[in-house]
């Protein structure tokens, strides 16, 4: 993401408890077969089936219902359902992330995204459909995911075909001709042998408006198909393959112009750009997953390849003037191939086990490698500069991985280890300059828990995460940056009593997030704006979060979670743009944040149900900047649901009303050096109502 205006880029309750988390616990033996509940929920957060309540760690758990009735559709809606998380989509479609003061806003990555098990470094903020789960693993998951997870995952688990006939459909319209349509079909093919097709289309006409050519540059339209096979051919094999294709066309980069005030950034919802921005994405994936139960063992193989186009064309001045615009260039596509063969114990015993090995081949895998700009009179041109930033990307990565766990009484001890080697070598074609970095590292993680009651746990873990470091294709320096590197400690309490009618969970924790990973940006001697990744220094981030779930009565459930983090530099070295931060906050990290629901389902007749839900989030202030001169103050998003329908959910009508005060905020901003108190922001959506029709067969 570049940008003309030389600008210093800032960067549960534990599983929302959206859904009662776990059934009667069961001790022993009987903990690990058939469950007792069929709606408690089942995770695979450590790569096998698991119930929530059992895992030692802060998990979310977000199921297709609450999908559904929460209105989740987005990045931005994911981030709203846990707390001391900060997540939305970067204006170049790009993901942001923050868990727990770790990850980054920019061009690094911190946080993993998967697809099935599947890494996903393409698409991560394509729309949320056909999603049978969503888990939010919180802290550093190095030893079973690996590079690109120092912060934690979130995991989509798709719908899988199965041998019922069945369909369902979906279709909604609101503010800012906003039209979105799903559907999808499950049918047998035969004896072991299923598909499930599905897809979607979703169009907004956007709400900044161009003040100098009209109209709206951030109007998007989205849509995807997915293909999914399901074929057991003899018992205990399991062959799963689905294909997906998603096209995304909306502005790219549009940003505002606000001033900074005592108060927080001016909201703004107005541009004055002198061109038509535009973005386009296609994403085209493949997954082949096989598992095989051989009864003692379960052999698992996952196969995937994923490849992303991406044409752009953005106003860097993101003024009238008539300046500076880029283009992508020849090399625009991205390409990744990734394996993982894994074998783990079965049955039921006292002692599991999983080890498996991992590779990737990640090629290009960012937006501006290849870039062109046009310099219009008001920046001295005409004058097109080729291949302006022009470099290839080529990153390799290994690994070995191991886990194992021990029940012996009350007691359960877990331990991991990975072994993994990232290999990256940048290619800046303009110097020309080709650098090399190789990074080695061990991920170990260690569990303890204690069932003190059926079916409450004591746990505690200690876990590594680590991003590999890179080099800079596109700053005209080759530079390289280390990898970063997170040591977590987390201890915590989790469980359900009355019968499962209440649900809580409360935890601790504390990171040390050492050589951490930033994106700068600085002006060249030609001067046009170019960013770069350094490693700042060390950070310390520690907190509270906690959660309950209720439900007094059946068919209404009360949510709420909050979480307190205190996140800031604590290294008297760290350095940014050669300006001490040692005691400053870390940016994107809030101090509280909070979320609470009410969903009451009210029986009307035998075949008529009225649904009536309401989600609030409290998102604290916190600092855009590592200088902490620029900051989002304190704000509230009140969503409302109504709908009626069948108890069974085979036709519903459903009302509903997102950001229901009108809040103002902003998912990005970036203060700007040039001009004293004034910066670009990408505006949170206002104020959006919506009606919708769905019906299932």
């Amino acid at each position: 993401m570049m940008k003309m205006r030389a600008m210093i880029l800032s960067g549960t309750a534990f599983a929302a408890l959206l859904t009662p988390l776990s059934a009667k616990a069961q001790s022993g033996d009987e903990a690990q077969g058939e469950r007792a509940y069929p709606d408690e929920i089942i995770v695979q957060a450590r790569k096998r089936d698991e119930r929530l309540i059992d895992i030692p760690e802060t998990i979310s758990a977000i199921t297709a219902d609450t999908i559904r009735d929460a209105g989740i559709s987005t990045l931005n809606d994911i981030g709203r359902q846990t707390p001391n998380i900060v997540l939305n989509r970067r204006q170049d479609n790009e993901p942001n992330v923050v868990i727990r003061g770790v990850g980054a806003f920019g061009n690094t990555q911190g946080v993993g995204f998967y697809i099935d098990d599947v890494q996903n470094f393409t698409d991560q903020s394509a729309s949320i459909e056909d999603v049978e789960r969503i888990e939010i693993l919180k802290g550093p998951q190095g030893t079973l995911y690996g590079g690109s997870n120092v912060g934690g995952a979130i995991k989509y688990v798709l719908k899988k075909p199965d041998g019922d006939f069945g369909g369902e459909a979906r279709a909604e319209y609101g503010t800012f001709d906003t039209v979105n349509f799903f559907a999808a079909l499950n049918a047998p093919l035969g004896d072991g042998i299923a598909i499930r097709g599905s897809g979607y289309y979703n169009h907004s006409a956007g709400f900044v408006r161009n003040t100098l050519l009209g109209g709206h540059p951030d109007e998007s339209t989205e849509w995807g198909t997915r293909v999914a096979l399901g074929w057991q051919p003899a018992d205990g094999v399991d062959l799963q393959l689905s294909y997906r294709h998603n096209e995304l066309s909306n502005g790219g980069n549009v940003y505002v112009t606000a001033a900074e005030t005592p108060s927080g950034a001016e909201y703004v919802r107005t541009a004055d750009y002198n061109e038509d921005v535009m973005n386009r994405r296609r994403v085209d994936g493949i997954i082949a997953n096989l598992s095989w139960d051989m009864g003692s063992v379960e052999l698992t193989n996952i196969t995937s390849w994923t490849r992303r186009k991406n044409d752009l064309l953005w106003d860097l001045d993101y003024s009238s003037a008539d300046a500076v615009t880029a283009f992508s260039g020849d090399r625009n596509t991205s390409t990744v191939f990734t394996q993982e063969l894994r074998l783990a114990s079965a049955g039921s015993g006292p002692f599991d086990w999983l080890v498996g090995g991992y590779y990737a081949s990640i090629d290009n895998r960012g937006l501006t490698n290849n870039v062109d700009l046009l310099l219009g009179p008001d920046a001295g041109g005409p004058l097109f500069i080729e291949d302006y930033n022009n470099g290839d990307t080529i990153e390799r990565q290994y690994a070995l991985f191991g886990t194992a766990n021990y029940r012996f009484g009350a007691f359960r001890l877990g331990a991991g280890l990975r072994l993994a080697r990232s290999a990256f070598t940048g290619r800046d074609y303009n110097v020309p300059i080709s650098v090399e970095v190789n990074d080695t590292t061990l991920l170990p993680k260690l569990t303890l828990s204690y069932d003190i009651a059926p079916d409450v746990m004591l746990y505690a873990n200690y876990a590594i995460g680590s991003e590999p470091g890179r080099v800079n294709v596109t700053t005209g320096t080759g530079g390289a940056y280390k990898s970063e590197r997170a040591s977590s400690y987390e201890a915590g309490i989790k469980g359900s009593v009355l019968d499962r009618r209440l649900s809580f969970e409360l935890a601790g924790y504390y990171i040390d997030y050492k050589r951490r990973q930033f994106e700068t940006q600085f002006v060249n001697d030609d001067g046009t704006i170019a960013e770069e990744v350094t490693n700042i220094g060390t950070s310390v981030s520690y907190g509270l979060e906690g959660g309950l779930s209720y439900r007094p009565l059946d068919g209404l459930t009360l949510s709420a979670s909050g979480g307190w983090l205190h996140s800031r530099w604590h290294d008297k070295d760290a350095l940014y743009q050669f300006v001490p931060v040692d005691g400053l906050t870390v940016p994107n990290s809030p101090a509280f944040t909070a979320n609470a629901s009410i969903d009451y389902r009210i029986p009307l007749a035998d075949d008529l149900e009225l649904g009536l839900r309401g989600d609030y989030s409290h998102v604290g202030k916190f600092y855009w900047n590592i200088q902490n001169t620029s900051f989002q103050p304190a704000y509230d998003l009140v969503n409302l649901r109504a709908s009626i329908g069948e108890p069974d959910g085979r036709w519903e009508v459903a009302l509903r009303a997102e950001n229901l005060l009108n809040e103002k905020y902003y998912n990005e901003f970036t203060a700007d050096v040039f001009s004293i108190g004034e910066g670009l922001g990408a505006p949170g959506t206002p104020r959006r109502i919506l009606a919708s029709f769905s019906f299932k067969m």
